[in-house]
């Protein structure tokens, strides 16, 4: 299943504190690859740069991908106090991301504090509960589309159980799939509360870790068709 090339990425800023951070989110629907973000200010010019990655739990709740689309970007050079127009664009796809937004640039103070959002000290790990309570924002159907139903089942039992499929497991699960009797999301909720699941301490890794095996396709399948 290709993504639909006409999908828009999604985002905003948040605001830019006193030391000259600006902080924002930014997520392209349907694709769990970074945003690289760019900020503009209104005459055009390049403020700062930033990959969005940074998890918030608001943004997870909030349905944005699975929360990973925060980002803090240094400004290149000082700006006067007061109302602004900045805009973000994703460059490798030369699309614009959300409208322009109307900031309050504060007197700046080198050295001081974000005001805006903490910037976390560490990236979190995925919690069983939490996986559940978000599954319908991994886009399980689409990864089984992509991958085939058998290496999808085989991939989620090593996702979940730290192991490849059984046999018995392989064939079971996906014969359901391919015949309607169970979704992508029931398969991932029985193997996560399964006994095997339960007697596992290492935490399910999360959208930044290599591990992760729920990537996005190539970018360049969403950059913008030529005219013909």
């Amino acid at each position: 299943m290709r993504p639909n090339p006409d999908l828009m990425p999604r985002g905003s800023i948040d605001g830019i504190a006193a030391d000259g951070t600006i902080a924002g989110w930014a997520w392209l629907p349907g694709c769990t690859q970074r945003c690289h973000v760019r900020i503009l200010d209104s005459d055009g010019s390049v403020l700062g740069e930033a990959l969005a990655d940074v998890f918030r739990s608001d943004l997870l709740r909030a349905g944005m991908g699975l929360g990973h689309c925060g980002f803090f970007a240094s400004v290149r050079r000082p700006l006067p106090p007061g109302p602004r127009a900045l805009r973000l664009i994703e460059p490798r796809l030369d699309r614009p991301i959300g409208r322009e937004i109307l900031v309050d640039v504060p007197v700046r103070r080198p050295g001081a504090a974000p005001s805006v959002y903490v910037r976390p000290s560490a990236r979190p790990a995925w919690r069983d509960e939490e996986v559940l309570a978000h599954l319908g924002q991994f886009e399980l159907e689409r990864h089984r589309q992509r991958m085939g139903t058998v290496r999808f089942v085989d991939i989620v039992f090593r996702y979940i159980l730290n192991r490849w499929a059984d046999d018995g497991g392989l064939s079971r699960y996906s014969e359901a799939l391919d015949a309607g009797e169970l979704t992508c999301e029931q398969v991932f909720a029985i193997l996560l509360g399964c006994e095997e699941r339960k007697a596992i301490a290492t935490p399910l890794p999360a959208p930044h870790d290599y591990r992760f095996p729920f990537g996005s396709p190539d970018l360049a399948e969403f950059a913008p068709t030529a005219a013909a």
